[in-house]
């Protein structure tokens, strides 16, 4: 969809941390942590708390309905909503509150996640009908099992190799060094992530995520409310998503995302050449490559030479993850994904400080979710911002 007149104005980002780091074992409850999120994301927009007039929340392993945690930070809204798309739950909910805003029916939204881990506290993910019945039976589930098999069929099908695969993580993690906020920082080799430990064939240690406790949020608003507070309006230039991509398929391509059907849309205002930097959902590098791929800018299977062929970091041609992405920042449930949108409106801000990207003005975000059973992922967003 082509926007007018919608613009990211603030974020807000809580640091993300291990069970065991300090201060986190006596707090069980998410809602701390959406209400500092939100807090530093309205100061950082220069917005007071009256004039949100619209919240949308991802829902990913919350209890509480939306607008009982929007009661719980004192909200009195005219549009609320809750989003449950896995990783692409946040780019969802930032569409949502956009169309909103687009409408006339608010002016002022404020977009949040958040996820708590405590020790002791086991994630055994979300209840889903296909893996229940079908794979745990068998021995058989969990991300790093289908990614597993997508890897595999990616190499055999196109000759992608391990190496360059392990150049995505290395190259986040190089990113990772210059963001104060990321949970990893120290300095990953290529041989550190091709002898790291075996989690399911291809899949190794650093190809997986580290499940932590973060929180992020973002403000939007409308043209006229963002150009009063900014002299250059960040604006949401177009976005899109597909939900079960190939699901009347008895034998869909596991290699292919619902982002395959996007690219056109996506980029119809903006050409991929614009870009100067993408956040890339990253719960796995492959799915990086598998992404890159189905935005069209490379053609399908070449993504391992577009990632060689590409400096990737930070102070590179073509950055990507610029704060080191959920490889090495970790990955707080639907809050991972938030990570994604918040790094990039603090680029366009040029408030992201030793990761800042030169001239940064126009960035992609992504965000994927949700494994499914004949399908290898069900939900695909995007969307395109950019500072004028």
């Amino acid at each position: 969809m082509q926007r007018e007149g919608v613009c990211l104005v603030g974020y807000g980002e809580i640091p993300n941390a291990v069970p065991e780091a300090e201060g986190l074992k006596s707090s069980f409850s998410y809602l701390p942590y959406v209400a500092e999120a939100v807090s530093l994301a309205l100061d950082n927009a220069k917005i007071k708390k009256k004039d949100i007039d619209g919240f949308a929340l991802v829902r990913l392993a919350f209890p509480a309905d939306t607008p009982a945690v929007a009661e719980e930070l004192g909200l009195e809204l005219n549009w609320v909503q809750g989003v449950d798309c896995g990783g692409a739950s946040a780019v969802i909910a930032v569409r949502r509150a956009a169309d909103a805003i687009q409408l006339g029916q608010i002016d002022v939204a404020v977009c949040a996640a958040a996820a708590v881990r405590y020790r002791g506290y086991p994630f055994r993910g979300l209840p889903a009908y296909p893996t229940d019945n079908f794979m745990l039976p068998y021995g058989y589930g969990g991300p790093s099992s289908s990614f597993g098999l997508t890897e595999r069929r990616h190499m055999a099908q196109y000759g992608t190799t391990l190496e360059q695969l392990g150049k995505v993580v290395v190259s986040f993690r190089k990113n990772a060094e210059l963001n104060e906020n990321a949970l990893f920082r120290s300095p990953l080799t290529l041989d550190d992530y091709l002898n790291s430990r075996m989690i399911s064939d291809p899949i190794r240690l650093y190809d997986c995520v580290r499940p932590c406790t973060g929180a992020g949020a973002v403000v939007l608003a409308s043209e006229h409310i963002a150009k009063q507070i900014m002299k250059h309006p960040i604006y949401l230039v177009s976005d899109a998503e597909k939900a079960n991509y190939q699901v009347d398929k008895p034998t869909a391509d596991r290699t292919v995302t619902g982002f395959t059907a996007l690219g056109d849309e996506l980029f119809s205002k903006v050409s991929r050449d614009e870009i100067n930097f993408a956040q890339i959902y990253d719960d796995y590098p492959i799915a990086v490559l598998m992404q890159l791929e189905d935005l069209g800018f490379c053609q399908k299977g070449q993504g391992g030479q577009f990632i060689e062929s590409h400096d990737i970091t930070v102070h590179g041609d073509f950055p990507i993850n610029t704060g080191g992405g959920e490889l090495s920042a970790g990955q707080a449930v639907g809050a991972g994904a938030m990570m994604h949108i918040v790094e990039a409106v603090r680029q366009l801000k040029g408030e992201a400080g030793a990761h800042q990207v030169k001239g940064a003005r126009t960035g992609l975000v992504t965000g994927l979710g949700l494994l499914g059973f004949d399908i290898p992922i069900m939900c695909a967003a995007a969307m395109i911002l950019q500072r004028r």
